[in-house]
């Protein structure tokens, strides 16, 4: 068994790792971790949270977007969270696929 240090990862090496990877990872603090897969009533749960959520906004300049969005939060974790809602998207840069102003995050 090896006793050697895991390699941490910048902000910027971690963007180009998980751009190119089939699987979604968390990070935090230079550590990458796997996220797990769903299941059928987690995904009908994020479904109606979505709908619900959807519904009583609107009629508001706001947006829901179901688990695909990666969120980076100001404690440096970056994840996707299971239902997200946001007025004025802010965007980590020009690829959009980082939110940093979430109004609501559902997990």
């Amino acid at each position: 068994m090896s006793t050697a240090a895991l390699k941490r990862l910048t902000w910027q090496e971690y963007l180009a790792f998980e751009r190119k990877s089939q699987t979604r990872h968390e990070f935090f603090d230079g550590e990458v971790f796997a996220m797990a897969g769903g299941s059928f009533s987690h995904g009908v749960i994020i479904g109606n949270v979505a709908a619900i959520l959807w519904n009583a906004l609107k009629d508001r300049p706001c947006s829901v977007v179901p688990n695909d969005m990666r969120v980076l939060s100001p404690s440096g974790l970056s994840t996707y969270p299971d239902v997200v809602v946001t007025c004025g998207p802010e965007f980590d840069d020009e690829r959009k696929d980082t939110l940093l102003n979430p109004m609501v995050i559902v997990e």
